[in-house]
């Protein structure tokens, strides 16, 4: 994308703001190459499509400027994120495959943008993080800023929605995406474009009052960005934007703990410092962050990492594999029949895949129906008080526990059992189970699965 080409297509949308604008359609065929097969997102900027790139065979996303709602600041923000992503190559960051133009019978060739496809979730639609998988995820945003801010840019949007989470087998993996408003560390904004360009839920309070953005403006984001995370809303907001940005200003963050009681005090800290109304007040770079997430200790109430008595397993390779591969997927699988030696053997070889370990309850004698919760509590050294009921404390000694926990025999206290697990996936987030019993246990996250005969 040269500055030539750019000149020629302001000039042409400005003389043709009565004209149709000209538009891509699903289907269509760019540079005989990406065909479109749906669109997957639109903005005022650009028009995401899920495209097949047919030489290579796979799937990536192709974005094409939004003439119905394009001007000239966003035709040359457009042009602007071709420009820097085609340079950025990290892993953390969605990666640029190809920046061009298509001819489509306009004035000017239409720009476009080949991007990696994201397999993902938008992380403004994820909620309930243990503890953990805020700091796992923390470290790796702070890895994408280090890198870009190494390359000389300043990302100047970062925000849950910008941000994709991919589940790579039982880890999450970060990607940034849209570097549409990055700039140039100290290079001036383009005509017309406000200092405050971003979601004003993020802007840091030296961006509101009129100065460049910087690095300590991006750390400020991933401020916001980590208390969010953390307590399940922003530091500010209210119905009038203007409200929210005399906050931004003026106003100190309450502590996370005053909506979280049990936030590690360390974890907090590092949040508050990054929401210092003085930029110099906050941590130099993304990657004294990264240090100060690394360092934050995690209360562990047990050092071990399961209970799994040590048996070796010979055969059913295959099966085990389709089991690890459901559980990766499903937070509850069931096997159907007599599995308690597949359970075994699949929770063996997940141990090093949860922090927290397997845990296997074995229900086999259980007659009493109360028995199985207690059964299970006594595994995490849950006790029950005069003042606190025992699934209370099971699922508070659970709640940031990532672990598989195997229930073992469920026939005699399926009912039980069934009650109990919805209650553990409903709570905690980073837990998962497998079950064995001759019937399922009917509950809607269950994903049944028969030795013989395959998944049902």
């Amino acid at each position: 994308m040269t500055s030539k080409f750019f000149a020629r297509l302001s000039q042409s949308l400005q003389k043709n703001k009565t004209a149709p604008p000209p538009k891509l359609e699903v289907g269509a065929l760019i540079n005989e190459r990406y065909r479109l097969d749906a669109e997957i997102g639109r903005g005022g900027m650009g028009i995401v499509y899920r495209a097949h790139d047919i030489p290579n065979n796979r799937d990536v996303a192709v974005k094409v400027v939004n003439f119905d709602a394009a001007n000239i600041l966003t035709l040359q923000q457009f042009l602007r994120e071709a420009e820097i992503s085609a340079r950025l190559d990290h892993p953390h960051i969605v990666a640029v495959y190809e920046v061009g133009a298509v001819d489509i019978g306009a004035p000017e060739p239409l720009p476009f943008i080949v991007m990696e496809l994201a397999q993902g979730t938008n992380l403004a639609d994820m909620s309930g993080f243990t503890y953990a998988r805020i700091i796992e995820i923390g470290k790796q945003i702070c890895d994408a800023l280090e890198y870009a801010h190494n390359q000389g840019l300043v990302y100047r949007d970062l925000k849950p929605g910008n941000i994709i989470v991919e589940k790579r087998g039982f880890q999450y993996f970060v990607k940034l995406m849209d570097f549409g408003l990055a700039r140039p560390r100290g290079e001036a904004y383009l005509p017309t474009e406000s200092a405050m360009a971003g979601s004003f839920f993020y802007l840091a309070p030296e961006l509101i009052s009129g100065q460049p953005a910087d690095i300590s403006s991006d750390l400020y984001a991933l401020g916001v960005t980590l208390y969010e995370m953390t307590t399940g809303r922003v530091p500010f907001s209210d119905f009038d934007e203007q409200a929210i940005l005399s906050q931004h200003l003026e106003e100190t963050a309450a502590p996370p703990s005053h909506s979280r009681k049990d936030v590690p005090p360390a974890l907090e800290a590092i949040i508050l410092r990054l929401l210092e109304k003085n930029p110099k007040d906050r941590f130099d770079s993304a990657q004294e962050a990264r240090r100060a997430l690394e360092q934050i200790p995690l209360a562990q109430e047990s050092a071990a990492r399961g209970n799994l008595p040590q048996l070796d397993f010979i055969g059913r390779e295959d099966e085990i594999a389709q089991v690890k591969q459901l559980i990766e997927s499903n937070r509850l699988v069931t096997l159907l029949g007599d599995g308690g030696e597949l359970a075994l053997a699949v929770g063996a070889q997940l141990t090093d895949q949860f922090s927290d370990g397997v845990w296997l309850a074995e229900l086999e004698s259980l007659t009493d129906p109360k028995l199985a919760l207690q059964t299970v509590a006594s595994l995490f050294g849950a006790g029950e008080d005069s003042n606190r009921p025992l699934t209370v404390s099971l699922i508070e000694s659970l709640r940031e526990k990532n672990l598989l926990l195997l229930l073992n025999h469920c026939d005699h206290v399926i009912f039980a059992c069934a009650q109990l697990a919805e209650t553990i996936l409903r709570s905690c987030g980073e837990a998962r189970i497998l079950a064995t019993s001759r019937q399922p246990l009917n509950i809607p996250a269950e994903k049944c699965y028969r030795s013989v005969g395959g998944t049902q």
